[in-house]
């Protein structure tokens, strides 16, 4: 699919340049004027769309040097966490003949006592747990399917929403500082490694040695850890109550050996790229686009916010489109 773009854009006349990262720009009269690529490369532009991901850390600090405006914004912290595939299927179909249906997802949801929403993200059927780490002695994980879905494991992300009051300090890159905090937590605890821990030892505050009934379907290397601690205490207490209330819908998904990897922590973008009616920024001529600016939390929300982008700029070169 992403080929068949590229052949489109070309052949509609766009240009697609790789290994091109944007390093500077410049603006004059509070417009944009030009964009500066790998420190060299200098492009005349009007009309720039910053659609960047929400791990691009570089690029919103540049932003902020900039003096763009942004703000901090509530995303979801977690841990990845791993069930049987056997389990999730039986769960969702009872008995039924797996060779005549798909490998089982799920999706799940719950207000907690301590008033925070926990719930499950980028469900994986038939997955592994991937080492998504982007940064020195920082350590993230996420989650994967291949086409089959026909690994041993479920995975899912089961996280925690977090506000700008949890962060540390203040100002627009306070989620990413929170973001750093977490991931340098967990790559201590692992020595590098994704730290593992069974959802029984997590409740007991102790490390794991050992897997229980099933082993992990991870990429990278694992290494047994005591989890606890890596979340504020209001955190964990509604991670915990998330997890009791979902054993509750899907039986055994509190299992005491369901396996904790840490920590999920670039669920969205912890910044929000500010925009008026005619999506633009501060900055006239920058439209902040999709997730990593803070209006998508997805695939598809990306593509629909792109595509509002798009209609914003075609209008302004042509009124009548």
């Amino acid at each position: 699919m992403v080929a068949n773009l590229r052949k489109e854009i070309i052949r509609l006349g766009g240009e697609i340049h790789f290994e091109s990262e944007v390093t500077d720009f410049e603006t004059a009269d509070g417009k944009i004027v030009s964009v500066t690529v790998n420190g060299v490369e200098r492009y005349p532009a009007d009309a720039v769309i910053f659609a960047i991901g929400h791990s691009a850390r570089d690029t919103f600090a540049l932003l902020e040097q900039k003096k763009l405006v942004m703000e901090a914004k509530a995303f979801a912290v977690g841990f990845r966490v791993e069930h049987p595939q056997s389990m999730i299927n039986h769960a969702q179909y009872g008995d039924a003949d797996m060779r005549y249906l798909p490998t089982a997802p799920y999706k799940l949801t719950a207000q907690t006592p301590v008033g925070r929403g926990v719930y499950s993200f980028c469900m994986c059927p038939g997955g592994f747990v991937v080492n998504a780490s982007s940064e020195e002695s920082r350590l993230a994980v996420n989650g994967m399917s291949y086409y089959k879905r026909d690994s041993a494991n479920a995975n899912s992300a089961i996280i925690v929403s977090v506000t700008p009051a949890d962060y540390p300090g203040s100002g627009a890159l306070a989620g990413v500082a929170f973001q750093r905090e977490l991931e340098e937590k967990a790559y201590r605890l692992g020595k590098g490694g994704i730290p593992q821990q069974l959802f029984g030892d997590y409740k007991e505050n102790r490390a794991s040695d050992a897997y229980g009934a099933f082993e992990s379907c991870a990429k990278g290397r694992t290494t047994f850890a005591n989890l606890r601690g890596l979340l504020k205490d209001e955190m964990e207490q509604a991670f915990l109550s998330g997890m009791e209330r979902f054993g509750q819908k899907i039986r055994g998904f509190d299992r005491a050996d369901a396996i904790l990897s840490g920590v999920e922590s670039r669920t969205s973008s912890p910044v929000r790229i500010t925009r008026d009616e005619l999506f633009e920024s501060n900055i006239k001529g920058i439209y902040p686009c999709g997730e990593g600016a803070g209006y998508a939390g997805g695939i598809m929300s990306a593509a629909m916010d792109g595509l509002k982008v798009a209609e914003a700029i075609a209008g302004r070169y042509d009124p009548k489109f």
